[in-house]
């Protein structure tokens, strides 16, 4: 075999090595015809799509930010196409009819319980869904074209849900939205059942979105670097795990998290940089079947403003949770463990020595430790050095530095002004009470402190954008 066999073999030439996409690994069949034909006899694989956005340099902007619509579509048309996508046909290798009958069951029963297992009431289908409306032409807001933004924000809530049950699992979580979390109720199926999502969601990107689609082969890419970059940021928590299982029952004599380690640094890799990778994905795939193409930049104002509509997200979650036990038994850097050690260390401020020397050593002996009394201690060190009131203060300053980071991105590429205040808001919406911690989100919003910086970032004042809705 030659040289050039080989590189044409293993896509060493690039023209395979670059995607993991196969257009051929897929089934469509009946499933195709029932789920891709609408009772009209309107077929999305056949729909206009926009493609005249492949050559813009901007995004062009229409409709507004509604909430209560939105809520409405998630609740009806939106649910009707996630339920329906559960009994898509599975990828396997024994195709024997026994097999097929009883995975497919347990693949519908999982895909169709994945609805309560969401995270605030579906954020990300509900943000995919917002963002596609508000950079398309009514036009391709049809029906036909809204069910295949339906299927893609399925997949997209999928690979979400899978990462929120892990989570659950790996801080010892026992309920989620009101019922037990899902490792309890499915102990022995439980890994099992995170891979069948991540498989069934990158079947429904590659079953459902038609095949002339200019960016078909992107977005099925976008989401496996999704399923890589959530296995990296479990694996590192895994290892946190396997140290806190390996020290002596009752804890140890300090702690396995080092307060040197813990600087805001640390914590935008740990934590904002997947949730910025989070929305970014979730934003790409919008901005994919909307057919914008590489001349919206991936870099720039545009990142940042989505990295600061994370980080904004990020800190109220990490304020209204308080922080929670788990945080500081596993040694996780949530915003007040970061502000206590930036405290004691001058950063904010002068500081007396004895005050400091107590905030790091009560950190250094009680934070990663495994006992109920270390994690009482160090949120009784947080309330009585002022650090709830530190992490309002530096909500403060991220929302407004948001205002700037909005009107540069709307001003390099005509950004939706209105995103960060989506998901501030979204974040904030209590589902018949069994959402955790909405009210108190929507409370910390509408401080008076808060409540003008977060009306700013809901009036984009874009001008240009036009008032329109399917």
């Amino acid at each position: 075999m030659s040289r050039h066999d080989l590189h044409t073999l293993f896509g060493l030439d690039g023209s395979r090595f670059m995607s993991c996409y196969d257009p051929e690994n897929r089934r469509t069949g009946e499933f195709a015809e029932a789920f891709l034909v609408l009772a009209d006899g309107s077929d999305v694989r056949r729909m206009a799509l926009p493609v005249e956005n492949m050559g813009a340099e901007r995004f062009r902007l229409y409709g507004e930010m509604d909430l209560a619509a939105l809520r409405q579509e998630v609740d009806g048309p939106y649910r009707e196409v996630h339920d329906e996508l559960a009994a898509i046909p599975m990828f396997g290798y024994n195709n024997s009819a026994f097999n097929r009958k009883h995975n497919q069951a347990w693949t519908q029963h999982l895909g169709r319980s994945m609805w309560s297992m969401s995270w605030q009431h579906h954020y990300a289908a509900a943000l995919l869904i917002h963002f596609y409306r508000r950079i398309t032409p009514p036009e391709y807001q049809s029906p036909a074209h809204m069910r295949l933004v339906y299927a893609v924000a399925t997949a997209a809530d999928w690979l979400t849900g899978l990462t929120i049950i892990t989570d659950d699992w790996m801080d010892g979580a026992r309920v989620r939205n009101g019922r037990p979390a899902w490792h309890l109720r499915h102990p022995r199926s439980f890994v099992n059942d995170n891979l069948i999502m991540a498989a069934q969601a990158l079947n429904v990107l590659s079953s459902v979105v038609p095949d002339r689609h200019p960016f078909k082969r992107q977005m099925y890419d976008r989401g496996v670097r999704q399923l890589t970059h959530d296995a990296h940021y479990f694996a590192y928590l895994s290892v946190q795990d396997l140290r806190r299982s390996q020290a002596p029952a009752g804890g140890t004599d300090h702690s396995t998290a080092s307060v040197d380690d813990i600087t805001l640094d640390a914590y935008h890799s740990a934590v904002f940089n997947r949730a910025t990778d989070w929305i970014y994905f979730l934003v790409s795939l919008s901005r994919m079947l909307a057919c914008y193409g590489a001349q919206i930049p991936d870099g720039g104002a545009f990142t940042d403003y989505i990295a600061g509509a994370a980080t904004a997200t990020c800190v109220v979650d990490d304020i209204v949770d308080e922080p929670t036990g788990e945080d500081i038994r596993n040694g996780e850097p949530a915003i007040q463990l970061l502000l206590a050690v930036h405290k004691a260390k001058g950063l904010l401020g002068p500081i007396p020595d004895e005050e400091a020397a107590e905030i790091l050593r009560t950190l250094r002996n009680h934070v990663g430790v495994d006992t109920d009394t270390d994690a009482e201690l160090v949120q009784r060190l947080y309330a009585r050095h002022g650090i709830p009131a530190l992490a309002l203060d530096y909500l403060e300053a991220v929302l407004d530095r948001l205002l700037e980071l909005r009107r540069a991105a709307f001003e390099e590429c005509g950004a939706p002004g209105d995103v960060p205040a989506f998901m501030l808001h979204w974040l904030a919406i209590d589902q018949g009470g069994a959402t955790e911690r909405a009210q108190e989100s929507g409370d910390l919003l509408r401080q008076e402190r808060f409540r003008d910086l977060v009306a700013q970032l809901s009036h984009a004042d874009e001008g240009g954008s036009v008032a329109a809705r399917s």
